[in-house]
């Protein structure tokens, strides 16, 4: 196995990547944005995503050739420090830091959150306290043993964290109301780009990804592919859950602002024949709890 200057062994190719890519990206925002996408431009609110995704497509292309060309560890700050020096490399590498340790304590947060929904005893302060320190103790573990086992977790978790949303989308279609998708009206610019500001966030992170540069294989071929895939898949899947939103709960869809892909699928699978869930809430918080599991990053 190739290594690189760092010590670091090259075993992350274009699926791993990929996947670190998607799980990132797709966070807690998707759970709840179609409500607030469709109260601001209703069924054309698929606009707005296919807007951001142009956007945040034309970044990670930047992302892409800064990452074939400087293949250590690192990610951006590594990028900042190969091409303005060490100080700017400095303070990026904290900005990251300090937003790393921001983001996981809230994301670890709203973790607990969900437990607590699924058992009260995560609403005890101590079993809250234990339950983080055996989440954080085991991700640590598995990087220090190794770049292989954290990238299958990854998969894992992806997986887990998409199976939700994928059985949302394919159960809900049949229930989809096309009606529901037609536009009263063309959108204004104003409209786009106030939606379009706030959806951003759904598609922030994919940058993060590329921290393990060290580790991946053929860095120069598998970095951009794995941008174009995992960019390319967010984006379908982003817009597949606001259609079925938008088609199954209608005009109704900005009531729900607190779980809007909850509501939707308390409906789909009331009219479904599956027995293993009595209510979209309990489908929908197997998907929570794989949300930004990614905090397993280097």
């Amino acid at each position: 196995m190739q290594t690189t200057q760092e010590g670091l062994k090259r075993e992350v190719g274009v699926w791993g990547l990929s996947a670190n890519i998607v799980n990132i990206m797709v966070g807690a925002g998707i759970f709840v944005l179609p409500a607030i996408i469709a109260e601001t431009m209703g069924a054309s609110g698929v606009l707005a995503y296919l807007f951001c995704g142009l956007l945040i497509g034309l970044i990670m292309l930047c992302f892409a050739e800064a990452g074939s060309k400087v293949t250590h560890s690192g990610g951006a700050y590594a990028y900042v420090e190969t091409a303005f020096g060490a100080y700017p490399g400095f303070l990026v590498s904290i900005f990251y830091m300090m937003a790393g340790v921001f983001s996981d304590a809230a994301v670890s947060n709203a973790l607990v959150e969900i437990l607590g929904l699924i058992s009260p005893v995560f609403k005890n302060p101590i079993a809250r306290v234990i339950t983080l320190f055996l989440f954080f103790s085991g991700l640590a573990t598995l990087n220090v043993i190794g770049v292989k086992q954290g990238i299958g977790l990854v998969k894992i978790t992806t997986v887990g964290k998409l199976i939700p949303l994928l059985l949302l989308i394919s159960l809900g279609w049949k229930d989809v109301q096309w009606i529901n998708l037609h536009w009263e009206s063309t959108p204004t610019i104003q409209q786009l780009g106030q939606t379009s500001l706030i959806l951003f966030f759904a598609f922030m992170g994919g940058d993060a990804a590329l921290i393990i540069g060290g580790e991946i294989k053929n860095p120069q071929k598998t970095i951009p592919r794995a941008i174009f895939i995992g960019i390319s898949s967010v984006l379908i899947i982003y817009i597949m859950i606001q259609l079925v939103s938008q088609g199954v709960l209608g005009d109704e869809l900005p009531n729900f602002k607190e779980a809007p892909l909850a509501e939707a699928g308390k409906l789909i699978l009331a009219r479904s024949d599956i027995p293993w869930f009595s209510s979209g809430q309990q489908f929908l918080c197997l998907g929570c709890l794989a949300v930004r599991s990614s905090i397993i990053q280097e």
